[in-house]
């Protein structure tokens, strides 16, 4: 299993059908280059060396949008590096063995949904909040694809642009990149931003990130009607978020109606082993396919 994310790369293993506890994580920086795929292979070998295992299948995420055909990177914000390779075409000759790629929410969902916070359950939306913003639904026949890169949220456009302007994206007003500019604009360190007190204009701008982020979240559910959303990520993993304010924004949002129900709410329970559970389960998936 192979989480390619902006900042660094993790390198985990499922072993007899469950993850293992050994993760190798490398900076992205090392396949910042004119060929990813060969050093995200080079990447790979060296933690299974370690691990003193060899693959025999590679489930990989790619943070950006994939085509149809699930190898060629269309988009990739945070490693550009990326854009235009049939990553697992070309990460499969390098390996010598069957590679496929997908969305890391995705994986995130279905790992939880094997063996997490929704165990066993569908209809379920998942949203997760980090250096971007991803979304994903897991309905009774699957997940739900659209017509290819469905769910990605975290690029709509976000609040009135300037004639002749693009929007922003909502990842620029709410992700947790907004956050590492709050933190630079503060000088405070991210990790910590959300126990800050006694700074209103930081207040401030907290709580209009977390009603942004809210808003986001609120429109999916008015699209989906999920009976379950799930909400994991980064941010809302830091101490001091405010889990109880996006609830509450969540909620006022919610269609007019008696007998319109908010969806149960949910946080991710696996951490980074989610994504190992989901390549498990994709994994035999396509097998069974």
């Amino acid at each position: 299993m192979v989480e390619i994310g902006g900042t660094s790369v993790k390198i985990g293993f499922g072993v007899d059908g469950r993850p293992s506890d050994f993760t190798r994580t490398f900076a992205t920086q090392r396949i910042r280059t004119a060929d990813p795929a060969a050093d995200l292979a080079t990447l790979v070998i060296e933690a299974c060396t370690t691990a003193g295992l060899s693959p025999t299948a590679v489930v990989a995420t790619v943070p950006g949008f994939l085509d149809h055909d699930f190898d060629t990177v269309l988009h990739a914000k945070n490693v550009p590096e990326l854009e235009g390779h049939r990553l697992a075409t070309e990460l499969s000759k390098a390996l010598r063995c069957p590679v496929q790629l997908e969305r890391d929410v995705v994986l995130q969902l279905l790992g939880e949904a094997r063996a997490g916070a929704v165990r066993g359950r569908t209809e379920i939306l998942a949203v997760y909040i980090g250096t971007g913003i991803g979304a994903a639904y897991l309905g009774e026949h699957g997940i739900f694809r659209g017509g290819g890169w469905a769910l990605e949220i975290g690029h709509i456009p976000w609040r009135p642009a300037s004639p002749g302007e693009i929007p922003a994206s909502l990842e620029t007003h709410a992700s947790g990149a907004a956050l590492a500019s709050l933190s630079a604009e503060f000088e405070i360190d991210v990790g910590s931003v959300f126990l800050q007190t006694g700074i209103p204009t930081l207040s401030q701008a907290l709580a209009i990130l977390i009603r942004d982020q809210a808003i986001a979240i609120a429109t999916a559910l008015a699209l989906f009607s999920p009976r379950r959303l799930l909400i994991g990520g980064g941010v809302v993993d830091m101490p001091g978020y405010p889990r109880e304010a996006l609830a509450s924004h969540i909620g006022a949002c919610r269609p007019p109606g008696s007998g319109v129900r908010s969806p149960e709410i949910v946080y991710a329970s696996l951490g980074w082993q989610a994504a190992i559970w989901g390549g498990l389960v994709l994994h035999r998936v396509d097998r069974a396919t």
